[in-house]
């Protein structure tokens, strides 16, 4: 059974811009940081896959910002697998402030399966089987499609 991954964190004082938001830059850092646990939660950690001769890529990332985090607020970073197709995966992201469950951002990041050498390849049985412990094929925000 599929489920999303969790993962708890709080906002440090150097995230921080100086009107005491979060920068924006950031949450990219933080939804980067869901990915790679999410990943290591189902068995499937970086280096390993490095090890193997694979990578994973972020191909484009959207985020849309709905309201500031501070310092230290607990955030949690939900992080889900919405598509497979070919070497591409879709990762889907919501980040939340714990004190009242605010959403405070979304972010929908098109991944893609490389070669060591930076070459596309089809996401890998071994791996992708993994990985379908967070895949979720519900498509309720999709981000925009940028040519």
């Amino acid at each position: 059974m599929s489920v999303k991954s969790h993962l708890r964190f709080k906002v440090r004082y150097y995230e921080c811009d100086p009107l005491g938001h979060v920068n924006h830059a950031a949450y990219v850092s933080y939804f980067e940081m869901g990915r790679l646990e999410a990943m290591a939660a189902c068995g499937v950690p970086f280096s390993d896959v490095m090890k193997q001769g694979y990578a994973l890529v972020a191909s484009d990332i959207f985020v849309q910002y709905k309201m500031a985090a501070v310092l230290e607020d607990q955030l949690e970073l939900q992080t889900w697998i919405t598509d497979f197709r070919g070497a591409r995966s879709v990762w889907h992201q919501e980040l939340y402030r714990c004190r009242d469950n605010a959403l405070l951002a979304q972010a929908v990041v098109n991944g893609a399966f490389t070669t060591a050498d930076g070459r596309p390849i089809r996401v890998p049985t071994h791996i992708r089987q993994q990985l379908e412990a967070y895949y979720l094929p519900d498509r309720a925000w999709e981000a925009p499609r940028w040519r």
